[in-house]
């Protein structure tokens, strides 16, 4: 039964694989699942060899592969790309050290016996023991911190979909690793039947691999068919229904139609509840405090505005600066540029300094004469 599963989770594996490869081939993040259904393809077919060809009773029943302790870090590592519109997986590269630590382990010890032409019990046992470890604490630190990680982005960035095969493939692995410790119970209170347990306890974790690669192929499937918005589907069709130089204006439609409401609900939240004068303000930020997705705030001021996100916060900024400058000389105050950049939101010098020239063409010193100067025409 256990040979079965591993031959059907293999084969579900490789199917995976060919979605992913061939139907998503523009989605960024899934090389991740890539290198997900990679690592269950060759854990399945490493069991198969090993309960096909490996004679040894101790070895086919106890000794672990070291593969598994790659699936938490992976599926952590597709919750950032999902949520961190600029992550890069470089940044985390530490995340896999126990990987390759366990990989030097296993062919370690599996020279070992080959040299030997037998199995050494201690030898096997302290591997186990050891691999064992790592796997529970890799793969019970990395899902849980994956599922924080998206139930905080679930109304923000993360689509339904997502969020969903997100928390299924973490649940699945905290359900593989919750063997470890019941196996560690059944050794001391059922010693004599513990290889009959091991048994069931694989037989489990291979079908929950099973699994995990059934619900990539569910998430490839509605993604292709039926879960894509509308309005993308029909920006799509006129696409390809235009000639090459008609595709400029198609694209300026749909970004008219599709952001202008959305548009003026992020530009009025900006304006009204004036967040940007929060100098920590970031995109992820923006898109809590508006409640919009950040992709969507991205996309429209890449595509809508033709501006970047800090280009759009800062004229605010220097535009509330001006407004301060401006009140202050109504009632003929004291200024002081420095503390009016800094309450407008900047949050140094050089770059309120850099940023004021560059959208006005005037330095503050420059833009307050001129402003004292128009003044003083007025009341003359």
């Amino acid at each position: 039964m256990m040979l079965y599963i591993i031959i059907i989770g293999a084969f579900q594996a490789f199917v995976a694989l060919w979605l992913l490869l061939v139907r998503e081939k523009k989605a960024s993040p899934n090389y991740l699942f890539i290198f997900l259904l990679s690592a269950i393809a060759v854990h399945l077919i490493i069991k198969f060899i090993i309960f096909s060809y490996i004679p040894d009773h101790s070895i086919r029943q106890q000794m672990n592969t070291f593969i598994s302790v790659c699936y938490g870090p992976i599926i952590y590592l597709y919750t950032l790309k999902k949520t961190e519109k600029d992550f890069l997986v470089s940044k985390k590269w530490y995340v896999f050290l126990p990987f390759f630590f366990l990989m030097i382990a296993y062919f370690t010890v599996s020279g070992v016996f080959l040299i030997l032409n037998r199995v050494d019990k201690k030898l096997l046992d302290l591997y186990n023991d050891l691999s064992l470890s790592v796997i529970f604490i890799i793969n019970l630190y990395y899902p849980v911190k994956s599922i924080l990680i998206a139930g905080k982005n679930k109304k923000i960035v993360l689509p339904p979909i997502e969020y969903g095969v997100i928390m299924k493939i973490c649940c699945c692995i905290l359900f593989i690793e919750s063997f470890i410790p019941v196996s560690k119970i059944v050794q001391f209170g059922f010693p004599h039947d513990i290889i009959s347990f091991n048994i069931i306890f694989r037989s489990l974790t291979y079908f929950t691999l099973l699994v995990i690669c059934l619900l990539i192929i569910r998430k490839s499937f509605r993604l292709q068919n039926g879960n894509v918005p509308a309005d993308v589907l029909v920006t799509q069709i006129e696409i390809e229904r235009t000639e090459p130089g008609e595709e400029e204006a198609v694209h300026t439609i749909d970004y008219e139609v599709k952001f202008r409401d959305l548009w003026q609900e992020l530009d009025e939240s900006v304006r009204m509840q004036k967040i940007f004068r929060d100098c920590e303000l970031t995109l992820d930020l923006l898109a809590l405090k508006t409640r919009i997705n950040k992709y969507q705030i991205s996309e429209m001021l890449n595509g809508y505005k033709n501006k970047s996100f800090y280009q759009y916060i800062n004229e605010y900024r220097i535009e509330y600066f001006k407004s301060s400058i401006e009140k202050a000389i109504e009632k003929n105050e004291n200024i002081n540029f420095l503390s009016f950049a800094y309450d407008a939101g900047f949050r140094s010098k050089s770059s309120f300094n850099r940023y004021f020239k560059d959208l006005t063409g005037k330095t503050p010193s420059e833009y307050y004469k001129n402003s004292i100067k128009n003044r003083n025409i007025e009341m003359a």
